[in-house]
């Protein structure tokens, strides 16, 4: 769950916890091989830990068929 009202998010998954019995996990760290790191201007999402498991560093790029 994200949004900017702390209040609003605590409020709406206490009726979940009671249904579902949910766990709060924090702030997002990973997400299907997603990084996501916070900073003042903005969140950024990279796949450097992704590449770096499956030992993709010394792929090369390459053209894909998709038009911009």
């Amino acid at each position: 769950m994200a949004g900017n009202d702390k209040e609003e998010i605590d409020r709406v998954k206490e009726p979940l916890n009671k249904t579902f019995k949910i766990k709060d996990l924090g702030d997002l760290r990973y997400f299907l091989g997603f990084e996501v790191a916070r900073s003042k201007k903005g969140i950024m999402m990279n796949q450097r830990k992704y590449v770096t498991d499956a030992g993709l560093l010394a792929c090369k790029p390459a053209v894909t068929p998709v038009e911009h």
